[in-house]
C-alpha cells in the first residue's frame, strides 16, 4: 500500500501586532530622548564615583579644552516664558550692556544677529567679534563657518575662539567670561536664576588633561563675583576589577 502524501502548506505568521509595537517604541524613544548639542571641542571628563545626574534644564556649562580655551552652553526651560531662543536674545542684550561699561568702543547687535545667537548651543568668541561671527549664519554654509571658527579651524588668523579669560580678583574690572556670568545670573528666567544661585545652575566641564591651574582660574573668576557654588562634571567610574 502506498504512502499517503500530505499537502505541504506555507507557514503564516502576522507580523502587523509586532510591527505596531515596533512602531510605537520607537516613537517613545524619540519623544522621551533628549538629543546632545554639539561642542566646539571633545572633553574626556575625569572618572569619579559620584551618580548625581546634571539636570537637563535650567543650568549652565562651563566647558574648558586642555588648552585652557573656554566656551558656554545656556539651557534654560522648555517654556514659551523662559524658551532657549528668548533667553538667549535677552543675555546678548544684557552682557553687551555690561561690556559697554567698562569698553569705550560700544556694541550692539541687530536683530538678525540676535536671532542668530538664539539658535546656538554653545558659544564663545570674544566680544568685539560677536556681530562678525553671527552675520556668517546668513551665509551659505554659515553653520559649517561658525562651527570652524568655535573649533579653531577658521583659515583667518584673526577670528578667536574661546571667551576670553584670566586671573582677575577686580569684581570692578570684570573678565569676558565674568560678564557673561553676571549677565546670566541676571536673567529673567527665575528658575535658572535659582539653580544658579544654589549652585546646581552652574556646571564645569573641563578635559581630564586640562590642568588645575587652567580650572582653578575658571573657578577663582566665579568665586570673584560672589558665584561660589557650582559643580563639576565627571564620568561614572568603572568597577574595579
Amino acid at each position: 500500500m502506498g504512502r499517503v502524501k500530505i499537502a505541504k502548506k506555507s507557514t503564516f505568521i502576522d507580523m502587523t501586532a509586532m510591527s505596531d509595537v515596533t512602531v510605537l517604541l520607537l516613537t517613545f524613544f524619540m519623544l522621551t530622548s533628549t538629543f546632545l548639542s554639539k561642542e566646539p571641542a571633545t572633553v574626556i571628563t575625569p572618572p569619579s564615583v559620584s551618580t548625581e545626574k546634571v539636570q537637563e534644564t535650567n543650568y549652565v556649562q562651563v566647558l574648558v579644552n586642555p588648552e585652557g580655551k573656554v566656551w558656554l552652553t545656556m539651557n534654560n526651560d522648555t517654556s514659551s516664558n523662559w524658551s532657549n531662543e528668548k533667553m538667549r536674545m535677552a543675555l546678548l542684550d544684557k552682557v553687551s550692556e555690561i561690556y559697554n561699561e567698562s569698553h569705550k568702543n560700544k556694541i550692539s547687535f541687530t536683530p538678525e544677529q540676535k536671532y542668530a545667537f538664539s539658535k546656538l548651543g554653545s558659544f564663545g568668541v570674544p566680544l568685539n567679534q560677536m556681530g562678525e561671527f553671527l552675520n556668517l549664519a546668513s551665509q551659505q554654509e554659515g553653520q559649517t563657518l561658525m562651527d570652524k571658527w568655535l573649533q579653531g579651524e577658521d583659515e583667518n588668523p584673526n577670528h578667536v575662539t574661546g571667551i576670553p579669560i584670566s586671573w582677575n580678583q577686580d569684581e570692578s574690572k570684570p573678565t569676558e567670561f565674568q560678564m557673561w556670568m553676571k549677565a546670566m545670573r541676571q536673567t529673567d528666567n527665575t528658575n535658572l536664576a535659582d539653580k544658579i544661585k544654589d549652585g546646581t545652575g552652574v556646571a564645569i566641564k573641563a578635559d581630564q588633561n586640562t590642568s588645575f591651574d587652567v580650572v582653578h582660574m575658571v573657578m577663582d573668576n566665579l568665586q570673584t563675583i560672589h558665584m561660589n557654588k557650582f559643580t563639576l562634571l565627571t564620568a561614572l567610574k568603572g568597577a574595579e576589577e
